[in-house]
């Protein structure tokens, strides 16, 4: 289905059983389609001011023309810059927060959100608790969140998904993303391919405990990958043609997960790596790197571990679950966890122990996992690209394919990889590895040369 056929419909005979409302109306890619901003808005903000969301970076790129234009039309503008307390800005609920009381002091009708990733997140959650439009001007085809229903919000340490309102409008100019540095463009890249390894982990766990699974979703994220995976050449280029399609496929990918009610399709293993990079940078004052940096790279890891546990067959996996798996008590696992996650372990906990397992329901996951084991392999198996032809992917669209590219040392790709399977209930290869007991077994190998 073509994008604009996606655009504000409603699928209400879809396979899976579920009613899809896509509530994003319009998407905007042709260049120079900021000049039509001043339409777009009118068409959807009620007569009053709009709140135009920018930091210092995307108020030069497109935000003070877009608050010219929205003026000379005869809206009355508020800039509000979301970095003035950071440097980059955080997106967090003091953020949020700050952005709702601007929107409701100045009586708003609408606003505007001009940036990326960040911005993006923080817009899309304070235009949901001020109940007004969000209209959104990408300035980095770097990731797929724009037209999606949540926001990735930092919460006491720990990365969550907030449920919000997609935008009504979103304009990706191609002009204006070709401002944005060419890194920001392989991270979108990035971001977009991690969809196989994160469509794998859906399919496995529909395939071993039922969750639910849309055929539709998955093929509309599928189908924005494999544009890019042909287009690598002309996106690494970061002309306009390929960002036209690179940011047709992010916009796509973010419309997979609305039609899913979740990140599912979009979001697995590879993006708890990632968020894990994110929640610990601070302990040795790194800055973390873009986020498509980091799922291009962690897909790998996924992609490599679903390759090795792909070339088991039943009796191999018979195997791996004869001897007695060794289990915590749940009082010396929650002891494990603080001491793992240190300062960020209280937000964590909850998650992890729905996923922790005593004896005899491990075994017992152990058993599901080998009666069910030939039908994950062929539910799985067509999902997953090899991890070396997307390690070609990613170059060939220069993006980041090295952990070390991005400042991750080898301490904490370990440790993340061993660790990431707790911070988010969603049941991922991280888990199916672990719960086979050869997850740390095969770190040495699957960590090889990420």
């Amino acid at each position: 289905m073509k994008l604009e056929k996606l655009l504000g419909c409603e699928i209400t005979d879809c396979r899976c059983g579920k009613v899809h409302r896509i509530s994003t109306r319009e998407v905007h890619l042709q260049p120079g389609s900021l000049d039509n901003l001043p339409q777009v808005i009118n068409r959807h903000v009620t007569a009053g001011s709009v709140v135009c969301a920018v930091d210092d970076n995307t108020l030069a790129v497109a935000g003070q023309k877009a608050a010219d234009m929205l003026g000379d039309g005869g809206r009355k503008v508020e800039i509000h810059r979301v970095d003035r307390h950071a440097q980059p800005a955080h997106a967090d609920r003091k953020a949020v927060e700050e952005l709702v009381a601007v929107i409701k002091d100045r009586d708003a009708a609408g606003l505007l959100a001009i940036g990326s990733g960040t911005i993006n997140d923080i817009g899309k959650s304070a235009a949901t608790e001020a109940g007004r439009p969000l209209i959104t001007v990408a300035t980095a085809a770097s990731m797929n969140g724009y037209p999606s229903a949540i926001s990735a919000l930092t919460v006491e340490g720990v990365k969550i998904t907030d449920p919000c309102n997609p935008p009504v409008a979103i304009i990706a100019d191609p002009q204006v993303l070709a401002t944005a540095p060419a890194k920001m463009t392989g991270a979108g890249f990035g971001d977009l391919l991690s969809k196989n390894a994160s469509t794998a982990d859906w399919v496995a766990a529909h395939t071993l405990h039922g969750e639910y699974y849309c055929e539709f979703s998955a093929a509309v994220a599928e189908e924005a990958v494999n544009r890019c995976i042909d287009n690598a050449d002309a996106i690494r280029k970061n002309q306009s043609e390929g960002l036209t399609i690179l940011a047709e496929a992010l916009m796509r990918s973010g419309i997979a997960m609305v039609i899913a009610g979740s990140s599912a399709p979009a979001s697995g293993g590879e993006h708890l790596i990632s968020h894990l990079w994110d929640m610990t940078a601070h302990w040795s004052g790194r800055t973390p790197a873009l986020h498509g940096e980091q799922t291009g790279v962690t897909t790998l890891i996924s992609l490599r571990l679903y390759e090795k546990l792909l070339a088991l067959d039943k009796d191999d996996v018979q195997g791996l679950i004869q001897p007695k798996a060794v289990v915590e008590t749940p009082e010396a696992f929650e002891e494990r966890m603080r001491n793992t996650f240190r300062d960020i372990a209280k937000s964590i906990l909850p998650y992890a122990r729905q996923k922790y397992l005593g004896g005899p329901a491990l075994q017992q996951r152990r058993q599901l996992i080998l009666e069910r084991w030939e039908d994950i392999r062929r539910a799985v198996t067509p999902v997953v690209i090899p991890a070396d032809t997307s390690r070609s992917h990613l170059e060939a669209a220069g993006a980041v394919f090295r952990a070390a590219d991005i400042g991750i040392s080898e301490e904490e790709l370990a440790f993340a990889y061993r660790n990431a399977r707790w911070i988010r209930d969603r049941y991922t290869v991280l888990d199916l590895a672990a719960e086979l007991g050869v997850l740390e077994k095969w770190q040495e190998e699957v960590l090889e040369s990420i």
